[in-house]
C-alpha cells in the first residue's frame, strides 16, 4: 500500500517538527509526505522542507481547500490526514493497513487528547458498526486519525470549501456511502486542543453543522423523519457546544443547553442534558456566591 500524507499547515512553524518527527516514526514508511502551505506569515513551508518533506505553497483559502490541495498531487492510492497540530505513535499507520480490504474506505483510530498542560483523556475509537449509525447526529471520528481511499476522497470536490468547521463530519458521511469503515481500536492518534483552536469556538462549529444539516445529515430522509432527525440533530450538537463553552471558559453555556432542550425536550434522547444542565446551574450559582 502506497500511503500519501497530507498535512495541511498554516502558521504551523512550531508544532510541525513534532508532527513531522511522527511521521519519520513510523514502523509502516509512508511513500510521501506533502505539507500544504496555506498562505503562512511564519517559517511553516522552510521548516517542512528542511525536515523532508515536499511543500506546496498556496494562497490561504482554509482547511479544507488545503486537504484537496494536497490530496490532488498525492500519488498514493490511500490518503493519511494529519493536522499540523497533532502526532501519530508509530505503530500508527501499520496498524490500520493490516485491516484494509477490498470493500474498505477508510481506517480510523482511537485518539489521546492533549493539551499545553500535558495529556487529558485517551478515547478508544468506536466500532465501526456504531460509528456509521452515530454519524447522523454526531462525529465520532477525527481527522488526523483517517486513512482514506484517495478517489473516495476525491469524489464530487473533495472536501467542502464552502464551510471552515465540521468538512471532516460531512465528508465521513459521503465516504459511508461507498463503502466500509474499519477502526483501531487503540488510541494512536494524539489530537492537540488549545485556546483558539477551531474545535474551542461553539458558534462556529454550530454554524458549520447547520449548513451540513440538509444537504448531507437529513439528506436521505423525507417528511416528518426528517423533521424529526434535524431537531434531534441540533438538540445533541447545541449540547456540545454548552459542553465547549464549559472546557473552555466561553460563554453561553446554559443557553445552548436550553436551546438543546428546546429543539427536542424529551429525557430519553441524550438524557445526559437534564444533569448537564444542573451541573451548569450549580457551577453559575458557586461562581455568583465566590463574588458576592
Amino acid at each position: 500500500m502506497r500511503i500519501s500524507v497530507v498535512i495541511p499547515a498554516y502558521n504551523a512553524a512550531r508544532f510541525l517538527p513534532r508532527c513531522l518527527a511522527s511521521v519519520a516514526a513510523q514502523t509502516h514508511a509512508p511513500a510521501e509526505i506533502i505539507v500544504v502551505d496555506d498562505g503562512s506569515t511564519d517559517d511553516t513551508g522552510t521548516i517542512a522542507e528542511n525536515l523532508g518533506a515536499k511543500v506546496i505553497r498556496r494562497p490561504n483559502g482554509g482547511l479544507s481547500a488545503a486537504r484537496n490541495t494536497g490530496i490532488e498531487c498525492a500519488s498514493g492510492e490511500w490518503i493519511a490526514l494529519l493536522d499540523a497540530d497533532d502526532m501519530w505513535e508509530p505503530q500508527k499507520l501499520a496498524a490500520q493497513v493490516e485491516l484494509v480490504s477490498g470493500d474498505t474506505v477508510l481506517v480510523y483510530t482511537g485518539i489521546r487528547i492533549f493539551g499545553d498542560e500535558g495529556m487529558r483523556e485517551s478515547c478508544p475509537a468506536m466500532v465501526p458498526r456504531e460509528a456509521r449509525k452515530v454519524l447522523r447526529y454526531r462525529n465520532p471520528i477525527t481527522p488526523s486519525s483517517v486513512i482514506a481511499r484517495r478517489d473516495a476522497l476525491s469524489l464530487n470536490g473533495g472536501f467542502r470549501q464552502d464551510i471552515r468547521a465540521c468538512e471532516d463530519w460531512d465528508m465521513w458521511v459521503r465516504l459511508d456511502r461507498l463503502g466500509n469503515f474499519a477502526a483501531v481500536t487503540d488510541a494512536l492518534t494524539d489530537y492537540y486542543v488549545y485556546p483558539g483552536s477551531m474545535s474551542t469556538d461553539p458558534q462556529r462549529m454550530l454554524d458549520a453543522m447547520e449548513k451540513i444539516l440538509p444537504t448531507t445529515l437529513v439528506a436521505d430522509l423525507r417528511g416528518s423523519r426528517r423533521w424529526i432527525w434535524t431537531q434531534r440533530v441540533r438538540a445533541v450538537q447545541r449540547f456540545s457546544a454548552a459542553l465547549i463553552a464549559r472546557d473552555n471558559e466561553r460563554p453561553g453555556e446554559i443557553g445552548y443547553i436550553l436551546r438543546s432542550l428546546a429543539a427536542w425536550p424529551s429525557p430519553l434522547w441524550e438524557p445526559r442534558r437534564f444533569s448537564g444542565l444542573a451541573v451548569s446551574l450549580r457551577n453559575q450559582l458557586l461562581r455568583r456566591g465566590s463574588l458576592s
